[in-house]
């Protein structure tokens, strides 16, 4: 027998703690050139993520149809995201390491295979790529004992079908075994992931066996911090009533190719002209310039005319 699960399902019971909403821009941050006497630094993103940005929204633009047959492994699903596409109806995915990723990824398989043939063969060995390298990482990084036993195996197999697998502390044993019933209740309702009835069971004992050995606090720990993610996303995008849906466009590659250009500029700007230059930005963390551009991979438009404004008194051009 094999089980058929629901992604909606998995993603909403037992999705687990991705990096994403914000944060992969400003954890890849990278110092400038320079230091001002008065300590002010450029700690901009890595300008390798930031060329990624337009990459994946051209492949999105360009290949719908290939990224609505690919689930997001970040929780922006849920927030309401049905697949990859969804992600760059909006800003979401400049701002989100583990989107870019996948979309870079599917441009490339793309180009290997001289077009898209077929759209949802492209999307399975996007995911098969992706499930190996989070499989690969998982067995290289995570102390969680076990997971060299066919159990762990199972579980890292399973689990991984369209979300990271969850630690098995989110929830008690107990815990787990209800989540897991229903998720159960939703299997047979649509024909995107196929579990091997064995390893099914396999990574069930695993996981609730395993989160006897966590304490409750360290649960309450991935709980939150999934909390967390889903909070900036409504924060920052918006309630989900009026978050991008498939109704929405695939924003283009053209707003975050000047974006990029704004960074490349800026590392040629003296710091202090940065910090200099006040904006008027709703966001409080882009008071000035230098610390609007500090703060994230997404700036508004007023930070890049302004960058572009300084760019055009100094005489600069794009260094690339």
């Amino acid at each position: 027998m094999r089980r058929v699960l629901s992604a909606g399902a998995v993603l909403l019971l037992v999705m687990g703690v991705v990096a994403c909403a914000g944060d992969q821009g400003a954890e890849t941050a990278s110092p400038g050139p320079e230091t001002s006497a008065s300590g002010l630094q450029k700690n901009f993103p890595d300008l390798e993520y930031l060329q990624t940005i337009p990459v994946a929204y051209a492949t999105a633009k360009d290949n719908p149809e290939v990224l609505e047959n690919i689930a997001c492994y970040c929780p922006c699903m849920l927030y309401g995201h049905r697949a990859l596409a969804d992600c760059h109806r909006s800003q979401h995915s400049a701002a989100c390491q583990v989107c870019l990723d996948e979309a870079v990824m599917a441009g490339e398989v793309i180009a290997e295979r001289g077009g898209v043939d077929d759209p949802v063969a492209i999307a399975n060995e996007v995911k098969s790529r992706y499930r190996a390298t989070i499989i690969r990482n998982t067995l290289q990084t995570s102390d969680l004992p076990g997971l060299r036993t066919d159990g762990g195996r199972a579980y890292l197999a399973a689990c991984s079908s369209c979300h990271q697998p969850p630690h098995p502390a989110m929830y008690t044993s107990e815990g787990w075994r209800q989540s897991l019933a229903r998720m159960e209740g939703y299997m047979a309702q649509n024909e995107l992931i196929d579990i091997d009835d064995a390893v099914w069971n396999q990574a069930v004992d695993y996981i609730r066996e395993t989160a006897g050995q966590f304490p409750a606090s360290s649960g309450e720990q991935y709980r939150a911090s999934l909390a967390s993610a889903v909070e900036y996303l409504v924060d920052n995008e918006g309630e989900a009533a009026s978050y991008p849906t498939n109704a929405d466009p695939i924003l283009g590659p053209e707003w975050f190719e000047r974006m990029v250009n704004a960074y490349r500029l800026a590392r040629e700007i003296p710091v202090d002209r940065l910090a200099a230059v006040q904006l008027e930005d709703p966001n409080p963390a882009c008071s000035n310039l230098l610390a609007c551009l500090n703060g994230g991979a997404i700036v508004s438009e007023a930070a890049v005319e302004a960058v572009e404004a300084l760019a055009a008194e100094l005489n600069l051009t794009d260094p690339n």
